[in-house]
């Protein structure tokens, strides 16, 4: 039997996913032949993963458990302000990158392009351990089987801000570790990702605790859509 590997990740449409390996390959050929185009092609793929992630960790959700349109507001004017400086991080990051630096990004954008075997659907993914992969399923069956939502509500507003720390791990901390920056960029990117990654958790927390049985179960279905195995 062979052994599978926990994923989490969304969805991508077809032609981002081929413009992304386009964009690695072309990287991997062309690196230091006296080009800057490749690290605005890189930025803008980046760029458009990312929004993609907002549709599924954001927009998708707040469709599904409509928010009150004071709150909704609210929070859509703090998505849009986050939104818009991580843009603008990631072009000014990578207008800094130096080739060797692109090219190991670009491989660690690759790896996280994955095609689901049964649907034959590109999505944008990252590894989970076990344990959170089992707890993530099992809640899910407890939501949908059991109508007091005050038995398990904190376990599953738990287990979603773990994935929201393995997000930004995986999306922010991993990529940053592997080129050089400077303390001060660095110190700025860090305190707006922080920023980011606790209003996410004070929007989840909110949401989930206001959320009736009938809206979570259908919440359910969204979170098991990005919760994925592979064969390795």
């Amino acid at each position: 039997m062979s052994e599978t590997t926990a994923l989490w990740g969304f969805p991508i449409n077809e032609q981002l996913h081929i413009e992304a390996h386009d964009t690695v390959k072309k990287i991997q050929d062309d690196c230091g032949k006296g080009t800057r185009q490749l690290n605005e092609q890189a930025a803008q793929i980046v760029v458009k993963l990312t929004q993609h992630g907002l549709e599924h960790y954001y927009q998708r959700p707040t469709e599904i458990v409509p928010l009150p349109p004071t709150m909704k507001k609210a929070a859509d004017t703090g998505i849009k302000a986050v939104m818009g400086a991580i843009q603008l991080v990631i072009k000014q990051f990578f207008k800094k990158r130096n080739d060797e630096e692109l090219k190991l990004l670009s491989l660690y954008i690759e790896q996280m392009l994955w095609t689901h075997p049964d649907k034959n659907e590109p999505h944008l993914v990252f590894a989970v351990h076990e344990e959170l992969h089992k707890r993530a399923v099992a809640l899910i069956d407890q939501v949908r089987e059991e109508n007091t939502t005050d038995a398990y509500i904190d376990d599953v507003i738990d287990a979603l801000c773990e994935l929201v720390e393995l997000s930004v791990a995986n999306y922010y901390h991993q990529p940053i570790d592997k080129v050089a920056m400077g303390g001060v960029s660095k110190k700025a990117a860090d305190l707006g990702i922080s920023q980011a990654e606790k209003g996410i958790r004070k929007l989840i927390d909110k949401l989930l605790r206001e959320v009736n049985h009938k809206q979570l179960v259908e919440l359910s279905y969204h979170l098991e859509s990005m919760i994925h195995q592979k064969a390795v």
